[in-house]
């Protein structure tokens, strides 16, 4: 059997250097990562989970990493990551982005500050290009002279008619899935439990600022992924270190297993990591799920936003969080110990709220 070289404490060093210097290109850590991991004899299974790596990606940047060191990682892309769209092209979206918000812009978009996503709908509704990293979305607000600002509150921009238009169509979906013992019902959704207040990135021109909320010297969070059963009221949650379309595709993947023959029905919002291409091809795939969209801005129809605000006035109303993991473990425990009888366009759970 082939034997593979260990790293020398240098070699260790030197990554742990590159790791640190590299901190804001979550790609080329994720590499250097691997191999660090590799070495100290943590499994392959473990390691493609952290940095969603293949085994053959994890050994063959080994083995290069040993003939050529740290170069290994460099994401070779970073020079062409300004250059998917043309000149002229981007002269447009940096003149747009400038003097035009979202909604004037994108179908369906109700947005006034533009944010990657929205971005990144507007770029492909243009010219049918889409970019595979937020650096470039980054690049064309900084040439746009946007700095990038977080929010104290969103405002409700929920349309009325569209919204009753979807109560019409889906109330007869749900009806038909309703009595089958075999269709389990999830309405899901995602939080982050932070010290501080919970806000969202939005880019504004420099020299604006939103009003400050809260700040308290730190950005430690947990991210939540709820799943509620709305038939029975029972609520699955998983913490998570951030929220992005392989960290969805995983919760679902988790949800199967506690659900392995049963036929899905997923109502959740628009939010990029539900429509992404790793959920599409799970969902594709798994052959057993239907999913189900809210309509924008429209989260007190969705009973997974009731249980985020029940789990909170119990656990963090008021509460100033010192150890956000024991919060969050807390807060987890919380939710799945009760039974949460939400109603949906006439269905609920026989559960009693507890």
């Amino acid at each position: 059997m082939k034997k593979h070289l260990k790293l020398t404490e240098k070699q260790k060093d030197s990554l742990l250097a590159f790791i640190g210097e590299h901190e804001r290109d979550g790609a080329e850590v994720r590499r250097a990562q691997a191999v660090l991991y590799l070495d100290e004899g943590l499994s392959h299974s473990f390691i493609t989970r952290y940095t969603r790596l293949s085994r053959t990606q994890i050994f063959t940047l080994r083995h290069l990493y040993h003939q050529t060191g740290n170069t290994v990682f460099k994401d070779k892309r970073h020079s062409n990551r300004d250059r998917v769209l043309t000149r002229k092209e981007r002269d447009k979206v940096v003149a747009d982005v400038t003097s035009k918000q979202p909604k004037d812009l994108i179908a369906d978009c109700a947005e006034e500050h533009w944010t990657t996503y929205w971005l990144g709908e507007y770029i492909r509704s243009l010219t049918g290009k889409k970019y595979k990293s937020k650096t470039s979305s980054y690049l064309l607000f900084k040439e746009a002279k946007l700095t990038w600002h977080k929010p104290g509150k969103v405002y409700d921009k929920a349309d009325p008619v569209k919204q009753e238009l979807w109560k019409k169509e889906t109330q007869p979906i749900l009806q038909t899935h309703w009595n089958n013992p075999n269709t389990v019902i999830f309405c899901a959704d995602e939080m982050v439990l932070t010290i501080s207040s919970t806000l969202q990135k939005i880019w504004l021109p420099q020299g604006e600022y939103p009003p400050v909320v809260e700040t308290t010297g730190t950005r430690k969070n947990v991210s939540f992924y709820g799943f509620l059963n709305l038939k029975t009221g029972q609520e699955h949650t998983f913490t998570t270190e951030h929220q992005n379309m392989y960290i969805t595709k995983d919760q679902l993947i988790k949800m199967r297993q506690i659900y392995p023959s049963q036929h899905f029905v997923i109502l959740w919002d628009n939010a990029g990591w539900h429509r992404g291409s790793q959920v599409t091809e799970w969902i594709k795939r798994d052959g057993n799920t239907a999913v189900i969209y809210f309509p924008p801005y429209s989260p007190k129809l969705n009973p997974q936003e009731h249980v985020w605000k029940a789990g909170r006035q119990e656990v963090t109303h008021n509460q100033h969080i010192t150890n956000i993991q024991e919060t969050a473990d807390q807060f987890k425990q919380h939710l799945e110990s009760h039974t949460f009888a939400y109603e949906l366009l006439g269905f609920k759970a026989k559960a009693s709220l507890v």
